[in-house]
């Protein structure tokens, strides 16, 4: 369903106003010394930050280093408790590391040496199994290995067609779990001499086959029509970018990319009405699009080129705040420069849902609340700030918000996070 014209028309122009009034820019959170290859954000509490130099995590305010001396290319969740993390630029040394959180201050968790692994430059978790599985993409190489609570077990090589990301100096650029379920594996050759040319390619039983042929350096997924199919999004670096629906039996679309730039990182998240909204880094800046539109609008003007992307917690639709950039010169998020440091986002709920329209202050919530299960509605300002909060045992309440604006929501019931998302209240 869209909404009527003059609705959208409203949304916009206060969309604008809001714009206009708040201004936020890219804040330097540190690091400035160093080139960041990877950052893991999903912890509002902390950022973790892969670096040309080892591996950093802000905590507080400030940056603390781990002992890790090592390049380090990729970082990834299990848990809360325990990361991984791949480090090295083509040595002996190179390594796969486990980080287990048993410290009780910065940096918080203690890495140990796992499995040897030439130049891990991609990493991504099945954890859908009974038993974890740990995927790493290499020099036209894509390992597994399973996992328990504190240990990584030996890696299973792939198969793999030959020189799949090149020959001088091949790269996996990024690997991704298309809807949770099929390994996708992209890279391409870094040599612009002699190099060979990369592959989209795809894990079909024990096997890694060519997708398509394509100089692959990043890999996304989303959804970006109202009612339309997820897709696989893969950035390249002289093609463009490329969507990919394989359940739809949608055919390839390819759009130019920013400036028409080799794609360094792609992200979505959600947007603010039905559809995902897709951020792409290229050495010019950071870039954003609604998806198959070859239109992109720049996000402010970053001070270094970006090398890559992420989200700080739970993406609500809503750049500032959340959106980062790790850059050749330090790592910088989009917010206002007033909470850069002290910024504190609500807590992550289970799902995001469509965003919720109001007029005049009122905003009517339909609630999935029973008997003996009452619901409690908090509401927050775009900058983080509790704006309201409301406790009811009715399945329809009515929020009376004192000012128009944007707003994030979460519903809470029986002490359990249900869903959260948007609130647009409009005079």
């Amino acid at each position: 369903m869209r909404y009527p014209y003059h609705v959208s028309l409203v949304c916009a122009t206060f969309l604008l106003f809001v714009s206009a009034q708040s201004q936020p820019s890219w804040q330097l959170l540190g690091l400035s010394d160093r080139s960041i290859n990877c950052i893991l954000a999903d912890d509002t509490t902390m950022i973790l930050a892969g670096t040309d130099q080892g591996m950093s995590v802000y905590w507080n305010g400030n940056w603390y280093d781990f002992g890790l001396t090592l390049p380090v290319t990729s970082i990834v969740r299990f848990s809360n408790e325990v990361i991984f993390v791949g480090a090295g630029n083509g040595s002996r040394s190179d390594a796969v590391y486990i980080g287990n959180k048993i410290l009780f201050g910065p940096p918080f968790y203690a890495l140990r040496f796992q499995q040897y692994f030439i130049e891990p430059t991609a990493m991504v978790i099945n954890n859908t199994r009974a038993i974890p599985l740990l995927y790493v993409g290499g020099r036209n190489a894509v390992s597994v290995g399973m996992f328990g609570t504190d240990t990584l077990y030996p890696f299973n090589a792939l198969k793999i067609p030959e020189y799949a990301f090149g020959v001088e100096k091949p790269r996996c650029a990024d690997l991704v779990l298309f809807g949770d379920t099929t390994l996708y594996a992209g890279g391409y050759d870094q040599s612009t001499m002699m190099g060979g040319p990369g592959n989209l390619l795809i894990l079909i039983k024990d096997s890694l086959e060519v997708a398509k042929r394509l100089d692959v350096t990043a890999l996304a997924q989303g959804s970006f029509a109202e009612v339309g199919p997820l897709e696989l999004v893969i950035g390249t670096r002289d093609s463009g970018v490329f969507f990919y629906s394989p359940s739809a039996f949608i055919p390839w679309t390819v759009i130019p990319g920013p400036a028409k730039e080799p794609i360094n990182d792609l992200l979505t998240m959600p947007g603010m009405m039905f559809s995902d909204i897709l951020v792409a880094a290229v050495a010019s800046g950071v870039y954003t699009s609604g998806g198959h539109s070859s239109e992109w609008t720049e996000v402010s003007d970053i001070p270094a080129p970006p090398n890559c992307l992420a989200l700080r917690g739970p993406a609500t639709g809503n750049m500032e705040g959340v959106l980062m950039a790790g850059t050749s010169k330090g790592v910088y998020l989009y917010a206002l420069p007033s909470v850069v440091r002290d910024r504190q986002l609500p807590e992550a709920a289970l799902r995001n849902v469509r965003p919720v329209m109001g007029r005049n202050g009122e905003v009517l919530l339909f609630l999935p609340v029973s008997p003996g299960r009452g619901a409690e509605v908090s509401v927050y300002t775009m900058s983080g700030k509790l704006h309201t909060n409301v406790s009811t045992s009715q399945s329809m309440v009515r929020l009376r918000l004192k000012t128009a604006g944007l707003f994030y929501y979460c519903c809470t019931v029986g002490g359990e996070s249900t869903y959260s998302g948007v609130m647009v209240s409009v005079r």
